[in-house]
């Protein structure tokens, strides 16, 4: 409920207040200078009840969740809401008003069916007001978390290849590739390579992947870290087949392997150990926590792009774990 609709409810219902009274003006001979700032003050409260219980069910959750039609919503909210008013204001009002002596007789229309009448189309103008202020915000927030994922998208691909094109990562790869003596072994390396860079390409314009493809892709890129690092590193993967058809982000594991390597110690007197498993409810990428002494210039880009990612495309958050001896990330399974 914005500030902006409630005062739009106020102006509004002020509004009919004022062109309700005018008939009763005309004919102030006929009654009462009470009753008609009575009838005013009627007139105004039956317009608020009508304009704040569009507006509550409108954007009540609760009830979206209840009732997922929209058109059954639509309906129900007007008729429910002029049902209501109704009673309350055409029935009760004037009895309270009676009651507390401010006036003898509440000029009523003795026409109920007028009455209704009156509720309803006013609750229908209520509602088509409401529904296209809705429709409209969320077509601006949708075109916003659009802007945003497409943003989202390409800092992910940027740095991703900032990474795989950097002099530093071409050096280490092309001096790699020359200390490979066997002709085997450089074709593998090279083919290894080729399925990083098409995995890149094929997915750079695509908001996600299964958790199958990104594995697939993990195992050539992991091929290239492990030539280079040979048993400095390792990495265990434990994922249950009933997994593999989830959603992920393009890029998410890669860039988390490439943050571990990055930020940690790892040679042959302190490995590097990491892991990728599930809890049932997250993919978790955990590793030896072992920083490196002059550690590596950081933003911490990398995680704010997949965290980014997930809330924008799935609503859903990732969870940051460290202690002295682990970091972990937690990826929220996503079911498609």
């Amino acid at each position: 409920m914005k500030r902006n609709q409630i005062i739009l409810g106020f102006v509004i219902s002020l509004g009919m207040a004022m062109l309700a009274t005018v008939p009763f003006i005309r004919r102030w001979d006929a009654f009462e200078w009470n009753d008609i700032v009575l009838r005013g003050i009627y007139s105004f409260l039956t317009s608020l009840i009508l304009w704040f219980g569009n507006l509550w069910l409108i954007y009540s959750d609760a009830f979206k969740r209840i009732i997922r039609s929209n058109i059954w919503r639509g309906v129900i909210i007007i008729f429910g809401v002029a049902i209501l008013t109704n009673i309350i204001c055409d029935y009760l009002l004037p009895l309270i008003f009676e009651k507390l002596a401010f006036t003898a007789a509440f000029p009523r229309i003795k026409r109920p069916v007028f009455l209704f009448s009156k509720c309803l189309f006013q609750s229908m103008m209520y509602y088509a007001i409401l529904f296209v202020q809705q429709a409209t915000e969320e077509k601006r927030k949708s075109q916003l978390e659009l802007q945003q994922l497409k943003q989202a998208q390409m800092e992910a691909k940027i740095l991703s290849l900032k990474e795989q094109l950097s002099p530093h990562f071409l050096f280490n790869t092309l001096n790699t590739l020359s200390t490979l003596t066997q002709e085997k072994e450089a074709q593998n390396f090279i083919q290894e390579m080729a399925k990083v860079y098409r995995y890149l390409l094929q997915y750079q314009e695509k908001n996600a992947a299964t958790l199958k493809e990104e594995l697939l892709f993990l195992d050539s890129y992991w091929y290239i870290l492990k030539t280079r690092f040979e048993d400095s590193v390792s990495l265990s993967v434990e994922i249950p087949d009933k997994l593999m058809e989830t959603a992920i982000p393009p890029l998410t594991l890669q860039m988390l392997i490439e943050n571990v390597i990055k930020h940690n110690v790892a040679n042959d007197s302190k490995p590097l150990a990491i892991k990728i498993y599930t809890d049932g409810k997250s993919i978790i990428v955990e590793n030896s926590y072992q920083p490196q002494l002059n550690a590596v210039d950081t933003t911490g880009s990398g995680l704010k792009n997949i965290a980014q990612r997930y809330n924008l495309l799935f609503e859903k958050t990732i969870e940051i774990n460290k202690d002295k001896d682990i970091f972990q990330v937690k990826l929220p399974i996503i079911n498609q």
